[in-house]
């Protein structure tokens, strides 16, 4: 299966990514025709009526980088706080914030923390997934010395709730309900933890 088949669904969301969190590389001339001709694709593909995130994220299977089914509500419902992180093994600002948020992790665990994150790009609407970019998230995950879960997001799911910008992260609470809004973009470490320290600590 080609990479390009893939990435159906990521198209926006590397656009997204692009026009929102102000801290990505230029792609080459390369990188953007082939980004236009997803986002034609997707764009007769998506036609899904975009759901709350609060009725379907914690109900959803996934799949482990090992493409087995595991129930994303099993890596919630032991913890006060849920960090659900959509990335992209493409998108820069979120490679170079997955070292914080591996320390991060480490060091609220014990609070009843977690983080959970979600790639976009391997899989696409037909079902299909691509092992090259499995690939290459295991390459990072070994770069960037993450000890979270990584888990790879479907693509009705993105399709659901309207996934447009990587990253993009939602906080959950051990029920599955949705905090607050959605965190679009990276941040700093210190910024995340005052996120996270907000939501604990109404829990």
């Amino acid at each position: 299966m080609k990479k390009t088949a893939a990435m159906l669904l990521t198209a926006t969301l590397s656009i997204g990514m692009l026009a929102g969190c102000g801290k990505s590389e230029q792609q080459t001339a390369d990188q953007q025709t082939a980004t236009t001709q997803k986002t034609e694709t997707q764009a007769n593909a998506q036609t899904t009526e975009i759901l709350s995130p609060e009725d379907v994220i914690a109900g959803y299977t996934v799949k482990d980088l090992e493409l087995n089914d595991v129930a994303l509500a099993d890596y919630i419902k032991d913890n006060k706080v849920t960090m659900i992180n959509f990335w992209g093994t493409f998108c820069g600002p979120c490679l170079s914030e997955m070292p914080d948020l591996g320390e991060i992790e480490r060091r609220y665990k014990d609070k009843g923390f977690e983080i959970v994150g979600l790639t976009t790009d391997v899989a696409d609407l037909e079902g299909n997934y691509d092992e090259s970019t499995i690939e290459d998230a295991r390459a990072i995950i070994e770069d960037t010395g993450i000890t979270y879960p990584i888990l790879v997001a479907p693509a009705q799911l993105m399709v659901d709730i309207g996934l447009q910008y990587v990253p993009t992260t939602y906080f959950l609470d051990s029920e599955g309900n949705v905090l607050g809004s959605p965190e679009i973009g990276s941040k700093t470490s210190v910024e995340w933890e005052d996120v996270i320290n907000r939501y604990l600590s109404e829990e």
